[in-house]
């Protein structure tokens, strides 16, 4: 008579546990492949410390570089999720850290632009806090305003840098900022930024912007 073994109790959560490794790695990877899709129709505004034209948008990121940004979204998605009227903006201390401020119209639209502009920043530094703020931009043609908090935690101003014909601002393009390949050059007239026991202050200082943001892609 032939014997058999019948699994013990102990292998039996040995194999229990084996199968949900698999599937929960399983699980992983198939996200790690699909990514996060986006797409943004907008606008953006950026200072930072920089005193000639900065690099990190250019060529890639310098540590050392401080700066603050913003995006109005006319239109967009992250991961399928509604991202239209969203208005973004960014602290950050390139290599070191980043913080986030959203302002949206609704509580999910305020998650997907949050979890968009953590996912898409995070190249700039460790990203310490998300945070729903009241966000004002306004102006044209390189010459913006963007508060933050009624300007308690910002307050960033703007204005173009005119090329050869003393008309249009200079452009920067096939640049490696995904969201903005094309860019305007400007100029930061000045920017106060507190939010705890972070904060900056900018004047003079390098600026980057395009009224006409439109981008695609996978994160």
């Amino acid at each position: 008579m032939k014997s058999y073994k019948f699994a013990t109790p102990i292998a039996n959560r040995v194999l229990l546990l084996t199968a949900m490794f698999i599937a929960i790695a399983s699980v992983g990877l198939n996200t790690a492949q699909a990514g996060g899709k986006w797409n943004a129709e907008g606008m953006y505004v950026e200072g930072c410390s920089c005193m000639g034209v900065c690099p990190c948008e250019l060529t890639g990121v310098k540590d050392g570089c401080q700066g603050v940004g913003a995006i109005t979204l006319k239109s967009g998605s992250y991961n399928g999720a509604d991202l239209s009227g969203a208005k973004i903006m960014y602290a950050t201390a390139i290599g070191q850290w980043v913080r986030i401020y959203v302002d949206a119209k609704d509580e999910a639209t305020s998650k997907a632009a949050g979890d968009f502009a953590k996912d898409f920043f995070a190249s700039f530094g460790k990203v310490e806090a998300v945070k729903d703020a009241k966000i004002n931009f306004s102006g044209k043609d390189g010459k913006y305003t963007v508060t933050v908090d009624d300007g308690n935690t910002l307050k960033f101003t703007s204005e173009p840098v005119l090329g050869g014909d003393n008309k249009t601002a200079m452009t920067h393009t096939n640049t490696k900022n995904l969201l903005s390949p094309t860019m305007m050059q400007g100029k930061t007239l000045s920017a106060s930024y507190k939010d705890g026991e972070r904060s900056m202050t900018l004047e003079g200082s390098n600026s980057f912007y395009n009224p006409r943001m439109k981008s695609k892609g996978t994160l």
